[in-house]
């Protein structure tokens, strides 16, 4: 093959597949489309991100991430959302507080010998 030949080629695919991933949003990203209807436990909840409906998806939803590596999606509507929500934050907040505690006596310790 020529090497006219081959940039003819390659210049058709490129037109044919205009579309890259980064304008859709990484590859992996699945969108909730639906909530749960049952509520989860709160022990079984390691952490959460929020899903916005302006952004990739469809639908704005909180995404749970269980301890068994499932991937919940439920409304911020629901009574058990907000209360989960709430006692999470509260949870990163001591561990926060903590934390600065914690950073706070190991300066004065590395001050003060």
């Amino acid at each position: 093959m020529s090497l006219v030949t081959i940039t003819l080629i390659s210049s058709i695919l490129l037109i044919l597949f205009p579309h890259t991933s980064a304008a859709y949003g990484p590859l992996n990203y699945a969108c909730c489309v639906k909530y749960t209807r049952n509520p989860l436990p709160y022990g079984v909840i390691k952490g959460f991100m929020e899903q916005k409906s302006t952004e990739v998806c469809r639908i704005g939803a909180i995404i749970f991430f269980t301890k068994n590596d499932k991937k919940v999606c439920a409304s911020i509507k629901d009574q058990w959302v907000r209360t989960a929500l709430a006692r999470l934050r509260s949870k990163i907040a001591k561990l926060t507080e903590q934390e600065n505690k914690h950073l706070t006596t190991a300066e004065l310790i590395t001050k003060n010998p």
